[in-house]
């Protein structure tokens, strides 16, 4: 399954309220409040021509199996399942489009993958020009390389009046699990396999090149107008949940959500919870910090390649097209970048959990109009036994949402 669903976190909404929310969020984003930043749901608009492009992600041929799976997703498939779901969504509402597919095939560091993607894309210009809508589906370092391409896009003026989404899963926005480096034997790559998982971790630094890139290309596209939808697999052996659901970085126009592998014996609490901080951001508010806290917890902990794994839900490439489509528009709110400390041993403050999740399931908002998450979570902590040692770490230090006094609207 994939949560939250968009009418969880968004709400429908005619032109004049629309109109009024989006005002009222422009103001409140400028003076510094999370409040209302939301776009809203609104009715299918007529499509003609849609074009569907997938892109990979960091595919060596050496890439030990039991930390990504079986290395299957290529843009072949992602083209592919982008078109399957813009049929369906068709399908759905009751129109007929063409569609044209893309695979855009290349290995190596980002930023040459984005130059040397870009001239496979000039072959297809006339068509990105034709089509009403461009959907763009990224796995793992696929995701940046995603961001930028679409950006060299609209700079050289190949994207206007168009609605355009981009579709990260399982992207490597902050880089993967810190100290993953050190158990990749580096030794057993090529020199040129051996740049490109070396620059992933570059990620982890805010002020790296590859990351500065990164922010960069997305404020050009959010600017443009581009939806943006970042899935992140609850159970990834190599990307964790604060780096593929791109937790630093806010706007209205960029959608959170996680996969949840119907294979894998996942604790309902953890799902129910990540579900809530997901809604959360989704709807304009902090998730305290608590993403981050619990991501390393999270993994290697179940059994299952959340990593590959994720790529096969249809219900992934679904969500990110209804979102880009059946959603209003405020671009003109910048782009805010928060700062970020990837989790090491040396900042890492276990202490923190139990604080930050009582005080959001303390906070007006989640008591006045998430009550009844706030309750379902209380039921399923209860009910909770979990069987690893980090799970049970984690518990212990949550014990302290279970005060004495009753979570109740003021």
């Amino acid at each position: 399954m994939v949560v939250p669903k968009l009418q969880d976190s968004l709400s429908y909404s005619g032109s004049s309220s629309a109109l009024w929310a989006s005002l009222g969020s422009i103001s409140k984003w400028f003076g510094g409040q999370d409040e209302n930043m939301r776009v809203q749901l609104m009715s299918p608009p007529r499509i003609k021509k849609a074009v569907a492009i997938g892109i990979h992600g960091f595919f060596p041929i050496k890439m030990i199996r039991n930390i990504i799976g079986e290395p299957t997703g290529t843009s072949v498939k992602f083209a592919n399942e982008a078109a399957l779901g813009i049929q369906r969504w068709a399908e759905q509402n009751g129109q007929v489009l063409e569609i044209e597919k893309i695979a855009l095939e290349g290995e190596g560091i980002v930023h040459d993958r984005v130059e040397y993607l870009y001239r496979l894309l000039s072959a297809w210009i006339d068509r990105l020009h034709d089509a009403d809508f461009i959907m763009v589906a990224a796995h793992s370092q696929g995701t940046p390389v995603a961001v930028q391409l679409v950006a060299k896009l609209i700079e050289e003026g190949h994207a206007d009046n168009k609605k355009i989404g981009i579709l990260g899963m399982a992207g490597i926005s902050i880089g993967p699990f810190y100290g993953l480096d050190q158990k990749l034997v580096m030794r057993a790559y090529t020199q040129f396999e051996s740049d490109s998982l070396r620059e992933l971790f570059a990620f982890q630094n805010l002020e790296s090149l590859q990351a500065r890139r990164y922010i960069q290309g997305l404020r050009a596209v959010i600017a443009h107008g581009v939806k943006i939808s970042f899935i992140g697999s609850v159970n990834d052996q190599l990307v964790p949940l604060y780096s593929s659901l791109c937790t630093h970085v806010n706007h209205p126009h960029i959608y959170r959500a996680i996969y949840v592998d119907g294979r894998v014996h996942a604790p309902s609490f953890i799902i129910h919870l990540i579900e809530l901080l997901t809604k959360l951001r989704n709807m304009g508010y902090s998730d305290h910090g608590i993403i981050r806290d619990l991501s390393d917890s999270l993994a290697g902990t179940f059994t299952g390649g959340g990593h590959s794994m994720i790529y096969y839900e249809h219900a992934v490439y679904d969500i990110a097209i209804k979102y880009t489509l059946e959603t209003t528009s405020i671009p003109k709110i910048p782009v805010k970048v928060d700062k970020f400390e990837v989790p090491t041993p040396s900042n890492y403050n276990p202490y923190n959990l139990p604080w930050t999740v009582r005080g959001m399931l303390e906070q007006d908002f989640v008591r006045r109009h998430l009550l009844d998450d706030v309750k379902k979570i209380l039921d399923k902590f209860d009910d909770w036994n979990p069987d690893t040692k980090a799970l049970k770490d984690i518990k212990y230090r949550l014990s302290a949402i279970r005060g004495n006094a009753p979570l109740e609207v003021a």
